[in-house]
């Protein structure tokens, strides 16, 4: 069953037994106040025609009907204006035995001698006449009787010991009642069915939202990441879930695209590792081809062969440790940590590439020791790393300074060259894996273009950052953030 019809049918099904419920309880207020009404009148012509009773010459005692202004038909003429009036009077003996019977239209089925259960209950103070209520049949011309339509009081007339008998004929209540409840029932059944069509407009139109979400879902689910389900009224319960569903949306496409972005890396570094990996093995392999067709029988082939071999087996090894250290870094292996300065490693790195390039100008800039905590050999590295980047992608006469210098919050490292600058495609993918800036500068003197993504991923590995400024013709600056010994940023 859908939701939709879950909530029509519960609210359809709780106003039913809302109506039920109202409908019994206005059946049994109503049934109460008629049988209020006609015990009021019973007891009010009862108690008035028991002071009416005289006495005959004979000793009897008998209901009036002389015609004075206490006579029967004069009661009977002054409650008729209260609506059902009693149209039936009797007087029995104490034994309940009739002795006689006034009466106006058709009269009760009862006995001659009244069962003792419709006699009159002993006189008590909350009940000073006795007086007893029971319902009785009409009597039918064949001797049959009609349905329970008359209601009979009894009780004691007075200081006679006779028994009064009063009967009302119900047929105008009960029709009234009867009138009522199918009003009622009418009334309600058709508030029912006008609920029940409000209802289903109301949960479709709630829910269209709903239906939008669906629709939107299926189209996301054939691809279309870039879908949005529809904002719905803020504050209301769609509302919510279509403003969570959008942000999850975002999120997933954000995370394909990433994903995805993240495959066409790993795909570019497989294909850039196998590269650079397959010129070296390739020329171990024809060195190893002219060595087998007799360069070992010529001394000066030899040697070339075997420099050779052990050249490019040891660019093979420095690219493959390179890969080791990444692949350690990606997976966050835990790096040491000691104390280290940073001005001695800054040092060390431009005296080696001096010692390469005694030409080059090339100058440190650092008022005094900078501590940091971190891993001394991986640290170096990225400072070496840098600086040979200056001397591999500038010309001889560019000049280069290193600056080291602690701003209170963290260490800042900072390699400025003069050199012929980037372009803005080489700065978005300068700290990519096998990138080159320069696709037509061999290998052997370019590197496998690993240098700088080492740099970045040491660097983050330590809770730090490095960034990149340049434009061509100005010459580029690396700048290489840390944190201070004592964690700081």
């Amino acid at each position: 069953m859908s939701l939709r019809t879950r909530l029509i049918v519960t609210v359809v099904g709780l106003l039913a037994l809302g109506l039920v419920l109202a409908l019994g309880a206005t059946s049994g207020a109503l049934q109460d106040w008629k049988g209020e009404q006609n015990d009021d009148v019973l007891t009010a012509a009862g108690r008035h025609l028991a002071d009416t009773l005289r006495e005959r010459p004979d000793g009897t005692v008998r209901l009036d009907s002389s015609g004075t202004p206490g006579d029967i038909g004069t009661v009977w003429r002054e409650l008729a204006t209260d609506g059902d009036v009693p149209s039936l009077f009797q007087l029995r003996d104490a034994e309940g035995k009739l002795l006689q019977t006034v009466g106006y239209g058709p009269l009760p089925s009862l006995p001659d001698q009244l069962p003792a259960e419709h006699r009159p209950d002993r006189p008590s103070a909350d009940n000073p006449d006795g007086e007893r209520f029971f319902s009785a049949e009409t009597a039918l011309a064949d001797g049959a009787t009609g349905g329970p339509n008359w209601l009979i009081r009894t009780s004691f007339a007075g200081e006679h010991g006779k028994i009064l008998v009063v009967g009302v004929r119900t047929e105008r209540s009960d029709e009234l009642l009867s009138r009522a409840m199918t009003v009622a029932f009418v009334s309600g059944g058709v508030a029912l069915v006008a609920v029940a069509l409000l209802s289903w407009r109301a949960v479709r139109r709630g829910l269209r939202p709903l239906d939008d979400i669906a629709d939107t879902a299926r189209e996301i689910g054939s691809g279309d990441l870039s879908r949005r389900v529809p904002e719905a009224k803020p504050g209301t319960e769609i509302g919510t879930v279509s403003a969570a569903l959008n942000s999850m949306l975002g999120q997933l496409e954000t995370a394909f695209a990433e994903r995805h972005e993240s495959r066409e890396r790993l795909r570019r570094f497989v294909a850039d590792a196998s590269h650079e990996l397959r010129t070296p093995i390739a020329t171990i392999r024809g060195h190893a081809e002219l060595f087998r067709r007799g360069a070992a029988e010529r001394p000066a082939d030899l040697a070339k062969v075997v420099g050779r071999i052990e050249s490019e087996a040891q660019r093979m090894g420095e690219l493959v440790d390179e890969l080791l250290l990444l692949a350690r870094l990606d997976q966050g292996s835990p790096l040491g940590r000691e104390p280290v300065d940073l001005t001695s490693l800054a040092a060390d790195a431009v005296t080696d590439a001096l010692a390469t390039e005694p030409e080059r100008e090339l100058t440190l800039r650092a008022e005094g020791p900078v501590v940091v905590t971190g891993d001394a050999a991986r640290l170096r590295q990225v400072l070496g790393n840098l600086v040979s980047n200056v001397l591999r992608h500038t010309p001889g006469e560019a000049s280069a300074v290193v600056a080291v210098r602690d701003t209170g919050d963290g260490a800042v490292v900072e390699i400025t060259d003069t050199g012929g600058g980037m372009s803005e495609e080489e700065l978005g993918r300068v700290f990519e894996r096998f990138y080159r800036a320069d696709p037509s500068r061999s290998r052997g003197n370019g590197g496998a273009g690993l240098g700088l993504s080492i740099v970045a991923a040491v660097v983050e590995a330590h809770g730090g950052r490095v960034t990149v400024s340049s434009a061509p013709g100005e010459g580029t600056m690396f700048r290489v953030v840390l944190p201070s010994e004592d964690g700081r940023t």
